[in-house]
């Protein structure tokens, strides 16, 4: 039973700490990818991803030192964590289907709001630069790879198409980091209760 509790322990600490990783990881891409989360979302993501950080810290001090109380206040707080995370990943990839990389293109479009995209994502027109040929508009320099009127350096490829695939691109980030996480929350309060099934039985021993 003492070989069990110890090879739980360091499973314990080893999952706790690999889920701090995976909320840093999230945490930085948010960070560096403003757009990564919608706006109305990202403070509630940096929170949630830094209690993850909090417990399992929490989870590793418990492991080590055999207490159990707070091996019991981590494993209710990672199980509410894994709770709240998954209803708050359903409604994010709910809202991001209802946009689309296409639609913002095509409001842009719509407002002349489109140069800013262009300049970002490197491309050119919604489908193409004949976008603009059609309607007899000029090429603007948006289009241009350093913003030089020079045909060798036109983006070739239309901006809903671009968007799109780094949209649907940066959607799947945020569903495989969210899920992992939430994946190893789980499995973090799983170890959590067996930790402390296997803390009290050595407490009993210890008694006789």
């Amino acid at each position: 039973m003492g070989c069990a509790t110890t090879t739980v322990k360091i499973s314990s600490i080893l999952f706790n700490t690999l889920l701090a990783l995976f909320a840093i990881a999230a945490i930085v891409l948010i960070a560096v990818y403003p757009g990564a989360v919608p706006d109305d979302w990202d403070t509630a993501a940096f929170i949630i991803f830094g209690l993850v950080i909090l417990f399992a810290i929490i989870g590793c001090v418990a492991a080590l030192r055999e207490s159990i109380c707070l091996t019991v206040t981590c494993a209710v707080f990672l199980l509410l964590l894994a709770i709240l995370q998954i209803a708050v990943t359903i409604i994010i990839l709910n809202d991001r289907q209802t946009q689309s990389g296409i639609a913002i293109v095509e409001d842009a479009w719509d407002h002349d709001k489109i140069e800013a995209l262009q300049a970002k994502y490197e491309c050119c027109g919604k489908d193409s630069s004949q976008d603009y040929i059609l309607l007899n508009r000029q090429i603007p320099l948006s289009c241009y790879e350093d913003q030089t009127e020079d045909a060798n350096k036109m983006y070739t490829e239309g901006c809903s198409a671009k968007l799109q695939r780094y949209y649907d691109s940066e959607t799947a980030s945020i569903a495989t980091v969210s899920w992992v996480v939430t994946a190893l929350e789980i499995l973090g309060f799983l170890l959590a209760v067996f930790l402390v099934i296997n803390f009290r039985n050595k407490q009993r021993r210890m008694q006789f």
